[in-house]
């Protein structure tokens, strides 16, 4: 009676277009068939891909794992022996980056590469900030000398970020005091040029021309001249 039973089963089965199989045994098999794998090897692939169906559905990403499965086992095939799945590439990518979300960077395009050394300074994660850390890469970066342009020169920008720091802008007047210290900020640009212009273009150019207008530390004189003759320029760089 059992073995009507069963034998009735698989007849409707048959009969109504229905597969006995899941997809995952469907992969499997048809893997197996062709690489000749002993029944241990059918039940790991087994196994293994019904853990990755339950990692995906955990990670909401069954429509990923279901394109993927899918072309596994209607787009790959036999050849040679060989269960070739290359044609899934793009499927399993999806799959892949759904389950391993890049990590994320606070600091990506920041023109400094922040992954971790020795490309970056490893304030993100390996992969979270690639358009910065596609860059030349520095074979003696984190050596303890800056060899980027500002440094020795042997490496490209941005490619010896251990070594060299980036520097933080200054406000109107620390520029003026220090210019070696870092950019002049954005912000501050159109003040310094005023501060500058009146010390360098007009009455103040004799006593300003060693220091501000060759790029070095303004000097007292140099600045009480531009507080005489360019008082707003002055105030306005002092208070920024």
């Amino acid at each position: 009676m059992t073995l009507l039973f069963l034998a009735a089963a698989s007849l409707f089965a048959a009969c109504s277009g229905e597969d006995p199989q899941t997809p995952e045994e469907k992969y499997c098999n048809q893997r197996c068939d062709c690489n000749k794998c002993t029944d241990e090897e059918r039940a790991s692939c087994l196994d293994d891909k019904v853990n990755e169906k339950d990692e995906a559905a955990d990670a909401d990403c069954k429509d990923e794992y279901s394109t993927y499965l899918t072309c596994l086992t209607n787009d790959a095939a036999c050849s040679d022996g060989d269960y070739d799945e290359s044609v899934c590439f793009a499927e399993e990518s999806d799959l892949g980056s759904c389950l391993n979300p890049a990590p994320t960077c606070n600091l990506v395009n920041n023109g400094v590469c922040n992954e971790p050394a020795p490309k970056g300074d490893g304030l993100c994660a390996s992969g979270s900030d690639t358009a910065d850390c596609a860059i030349p890469t520095c074979p003696s970066a984190g050596d303890g000398f800056c060899d980027e342009p500002e440094g020795s020169g042997l490496c490209a920008e941005g490619s010896d970020p251990l070594d060299c720091p980036a520097q933080t802008c200054q406000a109107c007047y620390d520029y003026a005091l220090s210019p070696t210290s870092g950019p002049v900020c954005d912000a501050s640009l159109s003040l310094f040029s005023a501060y500058y212009e009146c010390g360098c273009s007009g009455t103040c150019a004799d006593v300003c021309q060693v220091t501000l207008c060759s790029g070095f530390s303004v000097e007292a004189t140099c600045d009480d001249c531009i507080a005489e003759f360019c008082a707003s320029a002055h105030t306005a760089c002092h208070a920024d």
